[in-house]
């Protein structure tokens, strides 16, 4: 998926428009005081843009901000708005103060959440914009990825218990509670058969390796596994696909750090950083179909 396509396309940006937890792992977001809005100067020290390149972009997409809870409100309603907030404003000539940013007289801009993400999404010169919209496309990579296979599970789960109750009313209209019997049995092992999946899932998923230098080795031999099954034998694809995960849930950009002569790119990780990271892989090969306990040799 190029980079690109957040700008390019508004159903995508609608797709992850509710993500805006992603603001604050990329960025020092400041709000207004007592409030969930920004202005537009704050918006723009946020993606270390101009003003005008806020304005430009309100001007080009205002339906979308809007839509998102962006207001342009009057120098009267600003001022009814931030006292309502516990704000005072202060009066200069040709503006006003309050929270230490600068009010208009004639009109001002605030930004919710929601509308600074959709910024982000727009904005092409800035490097905190790309970083987000960076994140934001391993979200959608990551669900279009991983839905498909979830969904399958859930079909058939569903289609086979289905299957069983038409064919436990039917026996009950037949009268044959023998056949009743036998049917319950089997719905009550669907049930505990789950129940069991689950459990064996989370067991693998949370734990992990009690040293570095084993959690480093499981690492290293379900993504190797991975890019076997999944990526045709390409490991550069597979761990690059893992960087992408890492960065996304744990904020850390391990491309980035500075490897040692000689050493792979997991050696930049702290004791704490490799257990977490050992966790994510885990729960992606549990999400692609390995049989990590297995692979592993967990008791």
């Amino acid at each position: 998926m190029k980079s690109n396509e957040l700008l390019e396309k508004k159903e995508l940006r609608e797709k992850v428009i509710s993500r805006v937890d992603v603001l604050d792992k990329v960025g020092n977001l400041l709000l207004l005081p007592n409030t969930e809005y920004a202005t537009t100067e704050q918006v723009a020290k946020y993606y270390k843009v101009g003003k005008e390149a806020i304005k430009t972009i309100v001007f080009n997409h205002n339906d979308e901000l809007k839509s998102d809870g962006y207001k342009l409100l009057s120098g009267k309603d600003t001022k009814e708005f931030l006292v309502s907030c516990n704000l005072q404003p202060t009066n200069h000539r040709g503006y006003f103060v309050a929270a230490g940013q600068k009010f208009a007289n004639k009109n001002n801009g605030l930004f919710p959440k929601r509308a600074i993400l959709r910024v982000g999404m727009l904005l092409r010169d800035s490097e905190i914009a790309k970083e987000i919209r960076t994140r934001l496309l391993d979200i959608v990579h990551d669900t279009e990825k991983e839905k498909p296979e979830i969904i399958q599970n859930v079909v058939n789960e569903i289609s086979e218990e289905k299957q069983l109750m038409l064919e436990r009313v039917e026996a009950e209209m037949n009268g044959d509670y023998d056949k009743v019997s036998v049917i319950n049995a089997k719905l009550f092992a669907l049930k505990n058969k789950r129940i069991a999946e689950l459990e064996k899932e989370n067991k693998i998923i949370k734990t992990h390796s009690l040293t570095i230098i084993e959690s480093r080795d499981v690492i290293n031999r379900l993504v190797r596994k991975i890019a076997m099954e999944n990526y045709n034998a390409n490991f550069g694809r597979a761990y690059n696909e893992l960087y992408s995960k890492v960065n996304y849930k744990l904020g850390i950009n391990i491309k980035a750090r500075n490897k040692k002569k000689g050493k792979s790119l997991l050696h930049t990780l702290t004791k704490e950083e490799t257990f977490e990271v050992e966790k994510i892989v885990r729960a992606w090969a549990v999400k692609v179909g390995l049989d990590v306990e297995k692979l592993l040799k967990i008791a």
